[in-house]
């Protein structure tokens, strides 16, 4: 099963939907990548806020 989430794209500031497959939950920070639909190149997303990870992190 997989869950629709929509974060904001580091690179447009524009809002992309993409599909975030549900699996087991891991203990600590886990990441997925994605390639997005708005700019084209490969983001990061955080699995628990289903956030993109960012250079302050």
């Amino acid at each position: 099963m997989a869950d629709l989430i929509v974060f904001r794209c580091p690179q447009t500031g524009m809002n992309v939907q993409t599909h975030l497959e549900k699996g087991q939950r891991q203990e600590g920070r886990s990441f997925a990548s994605f390639a997005c639909p708005a700019c084209t190149r490969l983001h990061f997303i955080d699995l628990a806020s289903g956030q993109p990870i960012s250079r302050e992190d």
